[in-house]
């Protein structure tokens, strides 16, 4: 805003010697000056702005002025900026205003605001990723530009503060585990203010695992009885080549003798007081740094011998052909077993099989011989315990067919030129009836072999037709045989021969 020619000023209020203002709010002759102390200034340092009038009324307005944006109007000549940024570095100015009508600016000035220190770089003394166990440095280098000045030191991990901030430029992770994965920053302030703060780049450490997290098993599986040897088997994956492990084994928090560089721990011969929840932890040889701990796993021991369950499917009587299967378990359902199966006291079993969960002995196709009385028994693998016996079963196998026979219609003696039917006949005892084979036989060599008929037709017997007739039944693999049938074809006397092959044609 310049000078309204409109406006007239009284002379008592007029500024001694004060030319006429332009349009500009300008003055040939510059009566406004804008004073610095200190021109140069670094971050943090206070900057004082004066705006001095060489002669003339008191203003009633002062405005300050930074790149041509106001920073402040006020009554008094002078501004104090404290703790300056370095964003406060630009080119400054101020307007003196009277009556709000007319004003004059000061010429600009440039002020420069200088780094007190650098941003800070972060690194690590080992480049990442880096083991469980290693020792890491983290580094925080920032460069000092204002001699004398003393920098405080703050580090974190993922925003949250790591302990040991202060004057130190380094942050020691003396063994570095898993949760130290993750991103980090240092922070770095002038000592004493606490305004200049400057941060890092965030910078990414990765940790690897050393060797896994132990697995505990127990050979036999628990349950065990007394007596049973019984070894504790601590595993862990190791993934860096040349590492050595040590173990240490524990029951109810209770350390074992034993550790050492032994993946296994045994108990000769396993008591109640054994009974409980044990643990082992693997550690890194010579560091006593990177430890973990397996989780808790029950171990019961109980008294006396276990006696298996045995059970037959399908239940109840069975057919010849039908298949049945013997299942025999240790009571709990626990494996390490290896199962035999005695057949009407016998001394030696008559089968035996290796089982983690129990075990089944299968007849496929059930003869009459398989009939009798079964039991089984458990023997725990790798050691001398025997179950007890189970109960026994008894298997009944019932003959398919009952009988099987042959009939021949009109007889067994017939007439050469009469008609014959041989019918195969059979008694199946199996409630589901089964699908049944017939076949038919003279003399041995068969005249019938089908499916669907159990019917032989001769339309016109020859005296070839004479022999020895059998059939049989089969199904499910079991074959069953009718009774011999004699067969004989009589001649016919000459004359009546003579009549049957005219009427025959």
């Amino acid at each position: 805003m310049g000078s309204d020619p409109a406006v007239d000023v009284p002379a008592e209020e007029m500024v001694t010697g004060l030319t006429t203002l332009t349009g500009s709010g300008q003055s040939e002759e510059k009566r406004v000056t804008l004073q610095i102390e200190p021109r140069a200034v670094f971050e943090g340092d206070t900057l004082t702005l004066s705006c001095l009038v060489r002669y003339g009324y008191k203003p009633d307005r002062i405005e300050f002025y930074k790149d041509n944006i106001v920073l402040q109007s006020q009554a008094g000549k002078v501004l104090r900026m404290d703790h300056v940024p370095k964003r406060d570095e630009g080119s400054y100015k101020c307007r003196v205003w009277w009556r709000s009508i007319y004003f004059l600016d000061s010429a600009e000035v440039w002020v420069s605001v200088r780094e007190l220190f650098s941003k800070p770089t972060l690194t690590f003394t080992l480049v990442s990723p880096v083991w469980e166990g290693d020792a890491v440095t983290l580094q925080c280098a920032a460069q000092i530009y204002k001699q004398g000045t003393q920098l405080q030191y703050r580090y974190s991990k993922e925003g949250t503060d790591l302990r040991g901030s202060g004057s130190h430029d380094q942050h020691s992770i003396p063994a570095a585990g898993l949760r130290d994965t993750g991103k980090y920053q240092c922070e770095v302030e002038a000592a004493g203010t606490g305004l200049v703060k400057k941060t890092s780049d965030p910078v990414s450490l990765t940790v690897r695992e050393l060797f896994s997290k132990p697995t505990l098993i127990f050979s036999p599986v628990s349950p065990v009885w007394e007596g049973e040897a019984v070894t504790l088997q601590c595993a862990a994956q190791i993934y860096k080549q040349g590492t050595q492990l040590q173990y240490r084994y524990s029951k109810e928090g209770t350390d074992l003798r034993g550790s050492g560089s032994q993946d296994q721990h045994s108990i000769p011969a396993a008591g109640l007081r054994d009974t409980g929840r044990y643990q082992c932890e693997v550690e890194a040889a010579g560091t006593g740094l990177v430890k973990k701990t397996s989780d808790h796993v029950s171990l019961t021991v109980r008294d006396g011998q276990p006696k298996p369950a045995l059970s037959q499917k399908p239940d109840g009587e069975i057919c010849e052909g039908d298949p049945v299967t013997l299942s025999c378990v240790v009571e709990g359902g626990f494996g390490g077993w290896r199962y035999l199966w005695y057949r009407d006291r016998q001394g030696a079993p008559v089968y035996q099989r290796d089982s983690s969960s129990g075990a089944g002995y299968t007849i496929s196709a059930a003869a009459l011989s398989h009939s009798g009385e079964y039991w089984c028994r458990a023997e725990r693998e790798r050691t001398s315990l025997h179950s007890q016996y189970s109960d026994p079963i008894r298997v009944n196998v019932t003959a398919l067919f009952s009988r099987v026979t042959l009939t021949a219609t009109p007889g067994v003696t017939v007439k050469e030129g009469e008609p014959l039917n041989l019918t195969c006949e059979a008694a199946v005892n199996k409630p589901t009836h089964p699908q049944l084979h017939y076949s038919i036989m003279r003399d041995g060599e068969p005249v019938t072999n089908s499916t669907d008929s159990a019917l032989y037709s001769i339309a016109s017997t020859e005296k070839s037709h004479t022999g020895s007739y059998k059939c049989a039944v089969e199904s499910q693999g079991v074959r069953k045989s009718s009774q011999e049938l004699h067969i004989e074809v009589q001649n016919l006397p000459s004359e009546r021969l003579e009549k049957c092959k005219g009427a025959f044609g």
